[in-house]
């Protein structure tokens, strides 16, 4: 089945927006796969899967989705920030434990039998 949709015929091809919603549709509608519309087309498969992918970044507002992923990776590293101060603290305490539990005792004190 031959397409009614027309393509570019520069030497490096650029597409119309309206030829890529085009092509869109008619894959969607015709129900194959994106390599035989697009062998009719003459065009790569890749093209199709990524001009998808553009319309549905559109669709879903990639700004909108860029400031919430900002505002959840600072509070990430507000988190990490956190976690890393406690686990610094931590670290400290045992070192000055260890050094309390391994002094010698004082001179003319016996020794614990253990």
């Amino acid at each position: 089945m031959k397409t009614q949709i027309s393509k570019p015929v520069h030497g490096k091809a650029s597409y119309t927006e309206e030829y890529k919603q085009q092509t869109l549709e008619l894959w969607r509608s015709s129900g194959r796969s994106a390599a035989k519309v697009a062998a009719e087309l003459g065009i790569r498969p890749a093209l199709i899967f990524r001009w998808q992918k553009q319309q549905r970044d559109k669709e879903h507002g990639q700004a909108a989705r860029g400031a919430r992923g900002l505002a959840e990776l600072e509070a990430e590293n507000r988190r990490l920030r956190e976690e890393n101060a406690r686990l610094l603290e931590q670290r400290e305490v045992l070192k000055k434990s260890l050094g309390i539990l391994f002094e010698p005792p004082p001179r003319g004190m016996p020794r614990s039998s253990n």
